[in-house]
């Protein structure tokens, strides 16, 4: 496979070279200025990003980036009316978003197969599971993916890869709106965006972002409440240097969407018939899911000259999450009256702290012909995770007519235990140009502690090779690794060594000249070894023998047509295998959207409408036992906006499918999101 794509690559690049002109001239940058289209109509703000920095860490062009990246701006989350990180995922192609349905507790998606790890401000943000704050979408930016492994820039991280997302920053152009919003399950919010300078100057910048929300949700009994508060500032004495420091403080009151039904009554048939996708299997007034953030951020910016610079960024959170629920006892089955489940009940009190930081040179010079973007740094973690919990059987529930009221005597948490994880590393890359050739490296060294004492110290690399056509069209072939330290001992107590992974990917980027629009096309092969299974030889032990295969392409386009209407559309095949002869669980093999905006100028100018389709193909169990069925949903907006006001109506599940995500070996299947509507008001002041 990894011959093949090589090939590919090669191909590609004799047969461009045969097409391009005799005369080689070094490719000018291409900036774009998407607010300019709003004056004949077209998309307001930019719509399709020129750059990303998450898979290089410096500014580079997407163009000229030798892997697959995608970028979700802000314009784009607004007129897709998204209401959670996971839901700016769903037109990405190889990104499953909602994996597990609808659940309110946090944001699960597949890139590639795999979990990705989740970075804020090019931070890891996330550790852990069920402790943290889930993330509120009016105070991003932009949500970037980098798929496949990117341990060599980032040091911990899955071979799917990594969302980093960017917080709105302070800006020296005054700007304010304030925003209502109603929708589905009485969902009521109200926000704030204001930024500008504090001074003549521009010296002081400043940018607060607030929301609240109050909300039911879909299923019964359980809220979808939010509080956000983030104010930042930023201190520029010079066009070279900055410091801007951020404060994020969120609370998060909501509950256990997501029921874990069994396969009765979702996908087989069941003697009462299909359960409800609005049941609620715990006790109301008992069950919770109530979590709490606060987290700061620096992030100073210095260039010395026209050659050197630096960026340092570093963040301290602490989290905590206060979790109550009762839900059906695995593997979950209906019992021989063909009506209630057996249930348990589970409480824990959860808590992160977590202190990361990244200290980066920048270098852009010469070495006779060679163009050189260098970047060198370290980024340390130091996280500590705290938990004290209770797991019990409880009353059995009618899953048809819940009746309430069986709330169990929890005699108790346990111990409080703290888990301590550590982590160095060091890296440089060296992305050289010459004439119209890309090439790009990178090394890193870690030193990792898990939460049991163990060190860890893995080397990681990566390696890419780009060639630039003037006529737009760019080969490219790549090569990357990965790390991810498993906790834990095997039966001889020999701790278990990391997960380590690879991918070689080769596609084609194509970018007409002159325009903003991306045409990609990309194939990968991923292989991962080192995943827990259970020992064959002796029961109750793990042992490190699981490998994973994944193999795919990818197909996108992001285009504006007559500068009204922009075009996102995407296909992605996936092909997954475990050791043990499986397909991983929850992924689909093919997967489609597609999602059209119009904004007309002349008489129509202001009008804005949008449509969608999302196509999410079948998918597996982890055993091959379970087949759960592809569907169809789509999407819609509709709305108005002026200079100083904008109102927009959104519709997700328009025709309000039932549907399941994904059902697992365990014997469990998730609910995805019904419909939902949200008429939102923006007032520009």
């Amino acid at each position: 496979m990894k011959a093949r794509l090589i090939a590919a690559a090669s191909a590609a690049l004799v047969l461009g070279s045969s097409a391009q002109a005799q005369d080689t001239t070094v490719l000018e940058t291409l900036v774009v200025e998407g607010g300019d289209a709003q004056q004949s109509g077209g998309p307001k703000g930019d719509t399709i990003a020129q750059e990303s920095s998450s898979a290089t860490k410096t500014d580079t062009p997407i163009i000229e980036t030798p892997r697959s990246v995608n970028v979700i701006t802000e314009q784009r989350i607004a007129d897709q009316g998204m209401q959670s990180v996971q839901d700016a995922l769903m037109y990405t192609p190889g990104v499953f978003g909602a994996t597990f349905g609808y659940d309110t507790r946090g944001d699960w998606s597949y890139v590639r197969g795999v979990s990705p790890v989740q970075y804020r401000d090019g931070l890891q943000e996330i550790f852990g599971f069920y402790n943290n704050v889930r993330p509120h979408p009016y105070a991003l930016e932009r949500v970037d993916i980098v798929k496949g492994p990117a341990s060599t820039l980032y040091g911990q991280s899955s071979i799917g890869g990594i969302v980093n997302l960017t917080s709105k920053m302070p800006e020296a152009e005054t700007s304010r709106e304030a925003f209502v919003e109603y929708g589905t399950h009485n969902r009521k919010q109200v926000g704030v965006d204001m930024t500008g300078a504090l001074d003549a100057n521009g010296e002081f910048l400043y940018r607060f972002v607030g929301a609240f929300r109050d909300s039911d949700t879909q299923v019964d009994y359980v809220d979808d409440n939010s509080y956000l508060f983030a104010p930042s500032f930023t201190w520029a004495p010079s066009d070279d240097t900055s410091l801007t420091v951020l404060l994020n403080a969120q609370r998060n009151e909501s509950g256990t969407s997501t029921q874990f039904l069994p396969w009765q009554g979702t996908i087989f048939p069941a003697p009462n018939g299909q359960i409800d996708d609005s049941v609620f299997l715990s006790e109301p007034g008992f069950d919770r899911y109530d979590t709490e953030q606060t987290a700061v951020t620096a992030i100073f910016d210095h260039r010395f000259n026209e050659v050197w610079s630096m960026s340092a960024r570093a963040r301290y959170s602490d989290s905590n999450a206060d979790y109550r629920s009762m839900y059906p006892a695995f593997p979950p089955t209906i019992n021989p009256d063909g009506r209630t489940i057996n249930r348990v009940v589970y409480v824990a009190d959860s808590d992160v702290q977590a202190f990361t930081g990244d200290v980066r040179f920048n270098a852009n010079t010469y070495t006779g012909a060679l163009e050189h973007k260098i970047a060198f740094g370290v980024d340390q973690q130091y996280v500590n995770l705290g938990t004290a919990s209770y797991y019990g059987a409880a009353s059995p529930i009618d899953l048809y007519e819940p009746v309430y009221g069986n709330i169990p005597v929890i005699p108790g948490l346990s111990p409080r235990t703290v888990t301590n994880t550590r982590q160095t590393g060091f890296y440089v890359s060296d992305q050289v140009r010459l004439d119209n050739w890309f090439v790009s490296g990178g090394l890193r060294y870690d030193i990792a502690r898990d939460g049991a004492g163990d060190t860890d110290n893995v080397l990681s690399k990566d390696v890419g090779l780009l060639y630039a056509f003037d006529n737009g069209i760019s080969p490219y072939v790549s090569y990357s690794e990965s790390f991810l330290p498993t906790a834990g001992t095997d039966v001889s107590g020999t701790p278990f060594r990391p997960l380590r992974g690879k991918q070689v990917e080769a596609g084609i980027k194509y970018q007409p000249v002159g325009t903003p629009s991306i045409f990609t096309a990309s194939v990968f092969h991923i292989e991962e070894n080192g995943r827990l299974v259970g020992d064959p030889t002796n029961p109750g032990f793990q042992a490190q023998l699981g490998d994973v295969t994944i193999r795919g392409f990818e197909l996108e386009a992001q285009t504006l047509i007559n500068s009204e209407f922009e075009l996102l559309a995407g296909y992605s095949y996936l092909d997954t295998q475990t050791s043990a002869g499986f397909r991983l669980a929850s992924v689909p093999t093919h997967q489609a959207s597609a999602w059209g905006t119009w904004r007309p100028g002349g008489e129509w100018e202001g009008f804005k409408a949008g449509a969608g389709v999302r196509y999410v193909g079948t998918s597996y169990d982890g055993a091959d036992t379970i087949e759960t069925p592809d569907y169809v949903l789509a999407d819609a907006m509709i709305g108005f906006e002026a200079e100083t006001w904008d109102v927009a109506l959104n519709a997700r599940n328009l025709f309000d499918k039932k549907h399941v995500t994904t059902c697992l070996a365990r014997g469990d299947c998730f609910y995805g999101e019904r419909r939902t509507v949200a008429l939102k008001l923006t007032s520009k002041f």
